[in-house]
């Protein structure tokens, strides 16, 4: 009775081309069978890669040998490269099949396992292959890191970036230059405000097209690729560093650098349950039960006919509960009640301008402060470099301070840009605001949710309540109020009438609608 053989041929993608093609090692084994009256049982092929048996038809063999004990007496494959890249699971592999009676050889190496001299040509045999797999791999590992060091982004490419080749041919990333591109600045923006939590501003994105998941937004914020850096990781006494990369940034630093302030906890400017935003329900959060005082919650009602509905209502158990769409016009009305005089703004923002004038040499002077100290710290880096030619230091010394000064000369430039850039918009801020109080009622209606809560925030610091067709506020902010009341406390006109705002309330706490509180009052008018 002839001996039977299983023929395993192996490719991983980059073998091909090396004369490892399967047609070719299949056609070598079934001719070597038949010369040596072997009968073939089964054929199988595998293309993955050698560092593990974890393959998907090698799975099948074992489990065929399993299956039919003594129904074969050797596995046949070309060279042992091809049966395994990895020498430690060679050996265990080799041991698992001997324990099933079957035998594997290499027909281009022959050996004979029963002679103990031919272990070392085993050895031999099966290290090789994976010296060479771990020499190609250290080949690429430092051609990465060499790349990275000259400030090339290798890997996957960025979202809102495109993989194109420089003028030596190299791989390099440049801005994607369409919608995507446009998208990832508006999520820098938008987080930049604090406004949003991670997850709701990415499934805002999700619906404008910016597909992402969870870890790869949070990513994204982080990756200092999106303003022209590049990432050289820590690698033995080498720490990690962040290079100028020969690609263009396409976030402003102050931008980036605020969304990193908000993400470590640095600040945020709304509370944690400020998330829930949704456009039918930009009242959320500032309505309060008629009934019991409670804060009003928002939420949709589905109809006979499968429609929805938007409803504020209480969830105390009280039957409040009604249209959002008509408490929502409602408090457009009463922001229409709202007429701010011209030439009482204007003096508002010549009274804010002079003093912030005087309040921006503070700054100033704090501008100086951080200026010498990024001067100093660049004077200490060149006295380093110096040393470290003169030989008073090592390189990885020198490499060590070097980091070091850069991430104090970061850090001083974040403050010195923040500072800077206070001082540069401060003006059109200020306009911003007195441009949005003259015109509250339209720029209300066509800002973003996000926008429209800040705006209802600022000028109603306390809850409202929606009772009669109409909405009355608690109390307005201080500021608005008086610009509002300028006539009674200047001694404007008697027979000029207050503007009645329906049933409009500054700064009287009804009893019966929420315990009595002190009155908080809100000078914050920044909420362009």
């Amino acid at each position: 009775m002839n001996e039977r053989a299983i023929i395993y041929t192996r490719v991983s993608t980059d073998e091909q081309n090396n004369g490892y093609s399967p047609s070719d090692q299949k056609e070598k084994l079934y001719k070597f069978c038949e010369n040596k009256n072997i009968d073939v049982v089964g054929f199988y092929h595998d293309d993955e890669s050698g560092k593990s048996f974890d393959r998907p038809e090698w799975k099948k063999i074992m489990a065929f040998l399993k299956a039919n004990k003594n129904s074969v007496n050797y596995i046949y494959f070309l060279k042992w490269d091809r049966f395994s890249r990895n020498a430690t699971e060679a050996y265990a592999e080799i041991a698992k099949l001997k324990k099933l009676n079957v035998e594997a050889r290499a027909m281009e190496q022959p050996l004979d396992l029963e002679i103990p001299e031919q272990k070392v040509m085993l050895a031999i045999y099966l290290t090789t292959p994976e010296v060479d797999n771990d020499r190609r791999a250290l080949n690429i590992f430092h051609g990465i890191r060499r790349g990275k060091k000259e400030g090339r982004c290798l890997g996957g490419c960025p979202i809102g970036y495109k993989n194109k080749r420089n003028e030596s041919n190299r791989p390099i990333i440049s801005p994607e230059g369409g919608d995507t591109e446009r998208l990832v600045k508006q999520a820098f923006e938008d987080f930049s405000t604090g406004l949003y939590s991670i997850d709701d501003l990415r499934k805002k994105m999700n619906q404008k097209g910016l597909k992402s998941s969870k870890n790869a937004f949070w990513k994204m914020l982080r990756n200092k690729v999106y303003i022209g850096k590049i990432c050289v990781p820590a690698y033995k006494t080498e720490p990690e560093e962040w290079v100028n990369g020969q690609h263009e940034g396409i976030i402003d630093e102050n931008v980036f650098f605020a969304c990193q302030d908000i993400l470590e906890g640095r600040k945020r400017k709304v509370p944690k349950t400020f998330k829930l935003l949704r456009d039918e329900f930009p009242l959320r959060g500032h309505l309060i039960c008629p009934q019991c005082g409670l804060t009003l919650t928002a939420s949709s009602s589905r109809g006979r006919r499968g429609d929805y509905y938007p409803y504020y209502h209480c969830s105390n158990g009280c039957k409040e509960r009604q249209k959002a769409e008509v408490v929502n016009s409602a408090f457009v009305n009463l922001l229409s009640e709202l007429k701010f005089k011209a030439k009482r703004l204007q003096l508002l923002g010549a009274i804010i301008k002079g003093k912030m004038k005087k309040n921006n040499q503070d700054s100033k002077t704090e501008i100086d402060k951080i200026q010498k100290e990024i001067t100093k710290q660049n004077l200490r880096s060149t006295n380093a470099r110096g040393l470290m030619l003169d030989g008073e230091i090592t390189s990885t010394e020198y490499k060590e301070i070097k980091i070091e000064i850069e991430t104090s000369i970061t850090n001083s430039t974040r403050e010195l840009n923040k500072l800077s850039n206070t001082l540069l918009n401060i003006e059109s801020k200020i306009d911003g605001c007195i441009e949005l109080l003259s015109n509250i009622e339209n720029l209300y209606i066509q800002r973003d949710t996000a926008t429209k809560q800040r705006i209802i925030g600022s000028i109603f610091p306390r809850k409202m309540v929606y009772e009669k067709n109409s909405v009355r506020t608690l109390e307005m902010n201080r500021v608005v109020s008086l610009i509002l009341n300028a006539d009674k406390t200047s001694g404007g006109g008697k027979k000029e009438k207050h503007t009645d705002f329906g049933v409009l309330s500054c700064g009287v706490v009804p009893t019966g609608i929420e315990p009595c509180s002190p009155t908080y009052i809100s000078y914050s008018t920044n909420f362009c």
